[in-house]
């Protein structure tokens, strides 16, 4: 009997190469009626672009994953070839029979972190279904969008005279639940039947949706916990797609305020205030070692008239800016080495560092800090301080860019090129006048 292996390659021989033809393949010019396509992203088996259905079979064409994904109700599809190869002359021959074959179709309603546009030359495999057609690439998905709209992280709901109000997207595992207690919801969870069945089950003042399909109920928010971007939880709901529903091991939580009035960010104590330093107080205090640490400005860039700085626990770190002082709600890291240096803060977005910035001319500040009472803390302890009216969001991640250097993080996300969301851990910054 003639080896499998070698009728696979006698018969790839007579296969013609696709990419060696005149035809080239490449997106349709029309296209099931309200899709585009919006390029070539890349992807992993470990954290899928599109990760709520998928279809494999033979043949695949961009149709057959548009019709696929349309009929179940997702505004994204995505067509990729397969695993990621080493191109050896065998591989290279296999990878033509293969090209043939099996492809992978994928939906979702979101492109999920930490997806990333990539050229389009590197989604350029046939389809299986249709040579002149592209169907991505090893690891690599073209991608195309309904004219649909896209889901929501719904900010509040109605309950009676009360309402239910959106505050962020928290981490959550099995062995220390965020919110403890589990309800079921027969009519399928939502942002509305998940905060009416808390409601009911107890009056609880926190709800949480989880996994597209989970609610959780509680009157407090539990540690370990930290606060991370929203973008962490993008899980469509599974009862409407029109909805998110938190995440694997994300919640997005709600409090409910019976008097109807949305809780607002916390109150500012000062917005402006003198001479002060930082420092990091971990809200899971390790068993060993300081429950605090010392912050420092660090310079992360510099060119031509212009200083990029970022708030670092590193140790080893050199700084200029000792002291930093509150001015309109403005961050200004003082100079020890130019007195006549205006560094003033920026604008940070979730899973950044909080920064600052010196330039000729001299940048006039973000108005978005100031210092808040750590209600939770003894009457006399430090302040906080509150990025636009949040001070739960910070965290120390270790910076696996810059020598593991310990870093500031505002809403950590997955998939950030500088860190991992499991080296973060969530403080409170301290204000020490």
């Amino acid at each position: 009997m003639v080896p499998y292996v070698a009728v696979l390659i006698a018969w790839a021989l007579l296969v013609p190469n696709v990419q060696g033809q005149t035809i080239q393949p490449s997106i349709p010019a029309v296209l099931p009626a309200n899709w585009t396509s919006v390029g070539c992203f890349s992807d992993i088996s470990t954290s899928r672009t599109l990760a709520a259905i998928s279809l494999v079979q033979d043949p695949m064409t961009i149709e057959t994953c548009i019709n696929f994904c349309n009929a179940s109700d997702y505004i994204f599809a995505g067509v990729e070839f397969g695993p990621k190869q080493s191109y050896t002359v065998l591989s290279h021959i296999l990878l033509n029979v293969y090209r043939f074959h099996l492809q992978e179709c994928y939906c979702d309603s979101t492109i999920q972190i930490p997806s990333q546009p990539e050229p389009l030359t590197d989604c350029d495999m046939a389809c299986s279904g249709n040579a002149n057609e592209t169907c991505g690439g090893p690891v690599r998905l073209n991608v195309f969008q309904s004219n649909q709209p896209p889901p929501v992280i719904v900010q509040s709901v109605t309950e009676g005279q009360g309402l239910w109000t959106y505050q962020g997207c928290f981490t959550d595992t099995t062995a220390a639940r965020t919110l403890g207690t589990g309800v079921n919801i027969p009519g399928g969870t939502t942002a509305e039947s998940c905060t009416a069945a808390c409601q009911a089950a107890g009056g609880f003042l926190n709800a949480g949706l989880e996994n597209g399909h989970e609610c959780w109920c509680d009157n407090a928010i539990h540690a370990p916990t930290q606060r991370v971007g929203d973008a962490d939880c993008r899980m469509v709901c599974s009862a409407t797609h029109a909805e998110y529903c938190g995440n694997a091991n994300r919640l997005a939580i709600y409090q409910f305020s019976p008097s109807g009035v949305a809780p607002g960010p916390q109150t500012c104590s000062a917005t402006t205030l003198g001479n002060f330093t930082l420092q990091a107080q971990f809200k899971n205090p390790p068993t060993t070692g300081p429950s605090t640490v010392p912050l420092k400005v660090v310079a992360v860039e510099m060119v031509q008239n212009v200083i990029w700085t970022i708030l670092s626990a590193c140790t080893a770190c050199c700084t200029e800016w000792p002291a930093l002082s509150l001015s309109n709600s403005i961050v200004m890291p003082h100079s020890v080495v130019v007195a006549t240096e205006q560094m003033t803060s920026t604008l940070t977005s979730d899973g950044e560092s909080p920064n600052f910035v010196a330039s000729v001319p001299a940048f006039p500040g973000s108005q978005t800090y100031c210092t808040v009472t750590d209600n939770a803390a003894p009457v006399g302890s430090p302040p906080l301080l509150a990025f636009n009216g949040k001070a739960d969001a910070f965290s120390l991640c270790t910076n696996t860019s810059a020598n593991a250097r310990v870093d500031v993080v505002f809403s950590p996300v997955t998939g950030h090129p500088h860190y991992t969301l499991d080296s973060c851990q969530p403080i409170n910054i301290q204000v020490i006048t």
